[in-house]
């Protein structure tokens, strides 16, 4: 009882400081400053879907066919685009001609930017992926009525909510919703999926994204804002919380953002040091102080994750403080590294 007094006053102490200060500022760039390129030969299911979000978001784009990527290199899209999107549901000259770039588009995220694809073939354009997406996943041909999203336990409901599940994922793979055709989740069946390929990040789905979002209602539209704005969230620097009101998937997402790219620096700066040669009993001092911050980063990162993976619960308020001390406990140990490495 001791501790679930203590648990929900320091969650209230938190809240009360969010209320007055709002909520920390994750960048300086706004939705406005980012820029999409959106990649189709039609619109899916007759539906602008995806232009239409991104309007209402205030996020620019241009729209390009598979032919048109043909003339640009992938530094082109590199030095010019956030984030591109595949739009589902394309005949097969689309999905030809993109299979054949794969290596661009490959290449364009492990230069460090988010490849976000609509993989719902099987529609009315009648085109089939014919190669595998970006690092080896494959979709299985698979229609369910019902999708469910692991992060707030909500069930997506369409005629069509997905076309199918992803295969041959990578060790790194979140699961963002699972098909759930008989109303209950089946954990075999990841019809969303984000992960990490080089420096970037590739989001797949098998949701009827363009159909759904133009057709069935707000949780649609909502659910996929919310995915558009956590995507985008992986290119530097991340979007602004424009309102005051709190949103704790936003906090959390920064904090996991933070913890996660400040592990990576971590890693690569003890590796320097270690290769350098520990012949200064004051590194080696500072490297296990340092290796102290970054275990009990990964303690409180273990302990956000006692639901599930991280970005699959990104709604739950519980994990943000164990998500902002793993962050603050990681940036301790860079610094630290750091520190300890400038001097002579």
């Amino acid at each position: 009882m001791k501790k679930i007094l203590s648990a929900a006053l320091s969650l209230l102490v938190l809240f009360s400081l969010m209320a007055m200060i709002g909520p920390p500022s994750v960048s300086a760039k706004l939705l406005t400053d980012y820029n999409v390129l959106i990649l189709k030969n039609s619109d899916a299911w007759g539906t602008p879907a995806v232009e239409d979000t991104l309007t209402d978001m205030g996020v620019p784009y241009d729209v390009m066919t598979s032919t048109e990527l043909q003339s640009k290199t992938s530094q082109d899209l590199i030095d010019t685009y956030d984030m591109i999107v595949i739009v589902s549901d394309q005949r097969q000259r689309f999905y030809d001609e993109i299979g054949s770039q794969m290596d661009k588009l490959e290449e364009y995220v492990r230069a460090g930017n988010v490849l976000e694809i609509h993989a719902a073939n099987w529609g009315w354009g009648g085109g089939l992926w014919t190669t595998p997406l970006p690092g080896g996943v494959e979709i299985r041909k698979s229609y369910s009525s019902h999708d469910y999203v692991l992060a707030n336990s909500t069930t997506l409901t369409s005629s069509y909510a997905s076309h199918g599940y992803f295969v041959d994922l990578p060790a790194n793979a979140e699961i963002i919703t699972v098909q759930a055709p008989l109303g209950t989740p089946d954990n075999t069946k990841p019809s969303t999926v984000l992960y990490s390929l080089g420096s970037g990040k590739v989001f797949v789905t098998g949701l009827t994204i363009e159909y759904s979002v133009a057709r069935m209602g707000s949780d649609w539209a909502a659910f996929y804002k919310e995915m558009v704005t956590l995507n985008l969230g992986y290119s530097t620097p991340a979007p602004v919380v424009s309102s005051r009101r709190v949103s704790f998937m936003m906090l959390n997402f920064y904090y996991y953002r933070r913890y996660t790219a400040l592990l990576e620096k971590y890693n690569a700066l003890y590796l320097e040091a270690v290769e350098g040669g520990l012949d200064n009993e004051t590194l080696i001092e500072t490297l296990m102080m340092a290796q102290g911050y970054n275990s009990t980063a990964a303690e409180y990162y273990t302990n956000a994750s006692r639901y599930g993976p991280v970005l699959g619960n990104l709604r739950k308020l519980q994990i943000l403080p164990d998500m902002r001390e793993a962050a603050l406990h990681q940036k301790q140990a860079v610094k630290t590294l750091k520190d300890a490495m400038a001097e002579p």
